[in-house]
């Protein structure tokens, strides 16, 4: 007997054809598929990288014993304090310390008092203050010298103290005292009457050896004059 054949049989669906399993893929199904996988592994990887960052910057942390915020007028007692019990090293470096002769029991004169003193009981106190041209002074032929905190550092110059200005060159911002290798002081804060008595500043006192060791590593290549 013969069979009927109803019709081409290649049109027939196929053993494991895709519209036999009921799935008819789609034209960019592929490369949509890559597409996706490419952003998950993006997001992957950046998730990595901040979970490494967070990793390292706590494994790699500078301890310290004590950190103390020093706002407005808090900073003149904590620092005054502190040198005055000083008993190894003062190293300071101060963008402006404006001192007036007439004015001896002043906060700004009281500071330089105190590395004066230091000095005296046999601290080993180094002071670099701020030296530049004078910006209004800029593009002229006979550019002046702005010798920041100019009375301040005489006064310590006369006794006997080891201060410096820094390298014309460069404008020393930095506003910082790092006592007995242990305290740190930094912030805003310059040692002006204005700073110390009527503006908001803010500054911080850090009790660490690592932290004190790292700055003076900073502070010690600071070109002297």
């Amino acid at each position: 007997m013969k069979m009927k054949h109803h019709g081409n049989i290649s049109k027939l669906p196929q053993k494991n054809s895709p519209r036999l399993l009921g799935f008819v893929p789609q034209p960019n199904l592929i490369e949509t598929l890559l597409n996706r996988n490419n952003e998950c592994m993006k997001y992957l990887f950046i998730i990595t990288i901040f979970i490494c960052s967070f990793r390292a910057s706590f494994l790699f942390a500078l301890p310290a014993d004590d950190v103390i915020p020093l706002v407005d007028q808090d900073y003149y007692s904590q620092v005054h304090r502190a040198m005055k019990e000083a008993k190894k090293s003062i190293f300071c470096v101060m963008y402006s310390a404006n001192i007036n002769p007439k004015y001896t029991k002043r906060k700004e004169y009281q500071l330089i008092d105190d590395l004066v003193d230091a000095h005296k009981r046999g601290v080993n106190v180094t002071v670099i203050f701020e030296k530049n041209i004078a910006f209004w002074a800029k593009g002229t032929k006979g550019r002046t010298i702005d010798k920041k905190s100019q009375k301040a550092y005489e006064l310590l110059k006369e006794k006997g103290v080891p201060v410096f200005y820094d390298s014309i060159k460069t404008i020393t911002h930095s506003k910082i005292l790092v006592i007995d290798n242990y305290i740190t002081i930094l912030g805003s804060t310059n040692w002006t009457y204005s700073a110390l008595n009527e503006n908001h500043e803010a500054s911080v006192m850090i009790k660490s050896k690592n932290v004190a060791e790292s700055f003076l590593a900073a502070l010690n290549t600071i070109s002297k004059e």
